[in-house]
This record gives structure tokens, C-alpha cells and sequence, in this order.
């Protein structure tokens, strides 16, 4: 016979199922047939109470008669105990075995005697006054009789009951209990055999969604749940060589776009540079000391600024670890802009309100690719004379900064709203992008713990907003 553990995971399941409901079925099966027998004591309890009813009923009659004389109770009285008497048999009737019967048939016996002492008492004529007073006596001796009989029956029958129910409690929990414990390992032989494997497979499919590739640890179930998350791995290493081939290109891509953006912003200070050298070799004989320093002046300033725009592209460009460091916000943002603004048409403003003093912990080239791609698409998504705002506000009680890019431009389809961060999803035309860019972007942002959301109507403009986390300052 085969281990249980080298069976597919169909057959482990319907092994389980079968297993479990057979438990079940028969625990439902045991406790069906104690619920049956309880129900009959219960209807023999109601006919005991409607025997015990008639009886004290029949003896009300009785004190009508000997109150105010009257016949009719008598007979009224008579009537009632044979229904009673009938009942009784009734009990007796459906099983011989009832524990109550020897007690019915002393109360039938008793009933008869207090009958037949009923119709004494109707012939008996109330001059007899001997015989009518010992006749009256025993009737109320016999009723008393019968009362207590009837009583005690009912008291026996209630006893029965409390002692069926509780033993249908205690069987509640042992049933309850057992099958508790039968669920419970049931339940974890499937969450490891199925549910524990899928889970895995599901956090990690997740993961790939977010643009971040986790193998999964191969759990060994020897079936189908195994081999899926093997070649699971096998998917996920293919997909992570190639994306990594995809992002190396992108970031070439962007670095060429961006160098050559560069080399254009640089022309603008290397002419500043060249024009105020040629004046002050011009003016060099001249001797006039102002301005030539002047000149000198305005060379330090171009140099400074050239240099702050190789230092940003050296920055964005250089490879390292992510390390969160207390950065400034706006200065990441302002160096972000400078290296995106060769792909920002003239007529497309830029405008950045984030305090000076907003420092948080973060990976200052990696927030500084993100707000370039954000900077970049939102250009792209502006047709002609825009707008994009970058913006920022701390909220300490939250715990957050939150950070929003908001652009003039035509909008994202609701359609797409869901997708946008999808790796490999881009509405641009073939050739122009790999659809990794607000993958990327997503991927940092989850790096940093916090979140990104976007919010946008067609032809109402687009704005991302950036949770990243805030500690506050610390107060002294």
C-alpha cells in the first residue's frame, strides 16, 4: 500500500474529506437516535402532565359536588377519569419497557377503585348518612391516592428527561471535542499539504506583481503542489534575468536621454564661462579692477552651477546599496528637476513647495529616480502649455509626509488606473518605453514601507501621492 504521502494532492483530499465526514456521520448518527429517544420521553412526559392535569381536574368536580350538591360534577368527574385511564393506557400500549408502567398500573387500579367509590356515592342516598360519610371518605382517601401517583409520575418523568439531556450535553462535548480534534489535525495536514504551499506561491506571485522577484521555499509534499512550486522558481529566475536585462536597458536609456539633456544644460554656463573670459582678457590692459573681478565672479558662478549638474547626473547614474539616510525632501526634489528639465518643454512650469526644514529617512538617489520618472511621464502626459506641482506636507500625528506630483495633462483612463504599476504595462507606442518606469517607482516606494496611490480623471490632470514614513522631531 502506498504512503500516504507519496498520493497526489486529489487523492489526499478526498482521503481527508471522506475521513472526516465519515467521523462526522457517525457521531451524527449516534446523537440523531439519543435525540429520538428524547423526544418520546418528552411526549411521555406531556401525557403524564395531561394524566396528572384530568386527575386534579376530576378532583376540582369532586369539591364542586361536596361545595354544592350538585350530580353533574359527579359525572363530570367520572368522565375525566376515564380519560385519564385511557392515557395511561396509551403509555403502556406504546412499550411495555417504560420504566413509569408498574406506577400507571397502580394508578389505573387506584382510578378504578376511585370510580367505582363515585358510583357508590350516586346511589347512595344522603339520609344514609353512616354510608355516605365513609363513602365520602375513601373518595377523598382514593383521590389523594391517585393525585400523588399521578404526581409521581410526573416528578419521575421530569427526572428522566434532565438526566437525558444531561447526558446529551456531556455527549455535545465529547462529539464536540472529538471533532474539534479531527478538524484541527485534518486542517493542518491541509494547510500543509495544500493551503501553506499556495500561500506561498500566491505571496510571491504577488511580489512579481510589485516588481520584486522572491523564490519560494520548496515545501516536499512528493505531489502536484511540489512541482508547481519548483517550476515556479524555475519561472522566477527566467523572469528576473530578463527584467534585469529590461531595467539595464531602461536605465542606459534614460542615462543617454538624461546625458544628452546634460550636455544641453551645459551649454548655457560653458558660454557664460567662455563669453566673461574673452571680456576679461579684452580688458585685461585696460586695468579696470571691477571688472575684471566681476567677471571672475561670474566665472566661479557658472562653474559652480556646471558642476552641480555633473554631480547629479554622477549621483543618479552611480550604483550603490539602498541605505535610508536623513535627507532633505526638497533637495532631493530640486536635483531631480534639474536633471529632468531637458525633457520638460519650455512651455510645461515646474513648481516645488516643500519646506526647507522637511528632513526624512530615506534613499536619497533612489527618491531622486522616482520623482525623475514622475517628473518625466507627467511632461509626457501634458500636450502643450502645463503645469506639474510637486508638493509636500508632514503630518506628524499620522506618522507620514505625504508627497503629491500633480500634472495639467489629458489624464489616465479609468480602465488603466488598476494597471499602471503593473511591470511591463504602457500605453506609448512600441519601441518608446518598456513599461517599467512606474514599476520601478512602486518598487522604491514599498522599499522606503511607504505607499503610492494615483488619482485622475480624464482631462482633469493626474496626481500620485506619496506616504512615506515620518518620525517627527524629537522633542527635548
Amino acid at each position: 500500500m502506498k504512503n500516504f504521502f507519496h498520493f497526489g494532492i486529489i487523492t489526499k483530499i478526498t482521503i481527508v474529506l471522506m475521513f472526516y465526514i465519515s467521523s462526522v456521520t457517525v457521531m451524527g448518527l449516534i446523537s440523531y437516535s439519543d435525540l429520538v429517544k428524547t423526544e418520546n420521553k418528552i411526549q411521555i412526559l406531556e401525557l403524564s402532565y395531561n394524566i396528572h392535569n384530568n386527575i386534579l381536574e376530576s378532583r376540582r368536580h369532586e369539591k364542586n359536588y361536596f361545595l354544592y350538591g350538585n350530580e353533574d360534577s359527579l359525572y363530570d368527574n367520572i368522565t375525566i377519569i376515564q380519560k385519564a385511564a385511557e392515557i395511561g393506557e396509551q403509555i403502556i400500549n406504546n412499550d411495555e419497557n417504560f420504566a413509569i408502567n408498574p406506577q400507571l398500573k397502580n394508578l389505573e387500579e387506584n382510578m378504578t377503585i376511585y370510580t367505582k367509590r363515585i358510583y357508590d356515592l350516586l346511589s347512595i342516598k344522603k339520609t344514609e348518612l353512616e354510608r355516605y360519610n365513609s363513602t365520602t371518605e375513601e373518595i377523598r382517601h382514593y383521590g389523594k391516592i391517585i393525585s400523588e401517583i399521578s404526581e409521581d409520575i410526573v416528578n419521575f418523568e421530569k427526572t428522566q428527561i434532565h438526566s437525558m439531556v444531561s447526558l446529551l450535553r456531556e455527549q455535545l462535548v465529547t462529539w464536540s471535542s472529538i471533532a474539534i480534534f479531527i478538524g484541527i489535525v485534518l486542517s493542518i495536514l491541509i494547510v500543509y499539504f495544500v493551503f501553506k504551499p499556495l500561500s506561498a506561491i500566491k505571496r510571491a506571485t504577488e511580489s512579481i506583481a510589485a516588481g520584486r522577484f522572491i523564490r519560494i521555499e520548496v515545501i516536499n509534499t512528493k505531489d502536484e503542489i511540489q512541482q508547481v512550486m519548483e517550476a515556479f522558481n524555475i519561472m522566477v529566475s527566467e523572469l528576473e534575468r530578463r527584467q534585469d536585462q529590461l531595467i539595464q536597458a531602461e536605465k542606459l536609456s534614460s542615462l543617454g536621454t538624461l546625458t544628452a539633456g546634460v550636455a544641453h544644460q551645459l551649454n548655457n554656463p560653458l558660454n557664460n564661462i567662455s563669453t566673461s573670459c574673452q571680456i576679461a582678457i579684452d580688458e585685461w590692459d585696460s586695468g579696470d579692477v571691477p571688472l575684471l573681478k566681476r567677471m571672475l565672479q561670474n566665472i566661479d558662478q557658472e562653474t559652480l552651477r556646471a558642476r552641480d549638474v555633473v554631480k547629479s547626473l554622477l549621483e543618479f547614474s552611480r550604483t550603490q546599496e539602498f541605505t535610508l539616510r536623513q535627507c532633505s525632501l526638497t533637495e532631493v526634489a530640486h536635483k531631480a528637476a534639474l536633471l529632468a528639465k531637458s525633457q520638460i518643454p519650455a512651455d510645461i512650469g515646474v513648481s516645488i513647495d516643500i519646506p526647507e526644514d522637511l528632513i526624512i529617512p530615506m534613499d536619497a538617489q533612489r527618491m531622486q529616480e522616482v520623482f525623475i520618472n514622475l517628473l518625466i511621464n507627467a511632461a509626457q502626459a501634458i500636450e502643450r502649455q502645463g503645469e506639474i506641482t510637486l508638493a509636500a506636507t508632514a503630518q506628524p500625528a499620522g506618522g507620514e509626509v505625504v508627497i503629491e506630483m500633480h500634472d495639467t495633462g489629458q489624464g489616465i483612463p479609468e480602465k488603466n488606473l488598476a494597471k499602471i504599476f503593473d511591470p511591463f504595462f504602457t500605453t506609448k507606442e512600441e519601441g518608446q518605453g518598456t513599461g517599467l518606469g512606474l514599476s520601478v517607482v512602486y518598487g522604491i516606494i514599498q522599499q522606503h514601507r511607504g505607499t503610492i496611490t494615483v488619482q485622475s480623471q480624464p482631462g482633469q490632470g493626474t496626481s500620485f501621492f506619496i506616504r512615506l514614513p515620518f518620525p517627527g522631531k524629537k522633542e527635548h
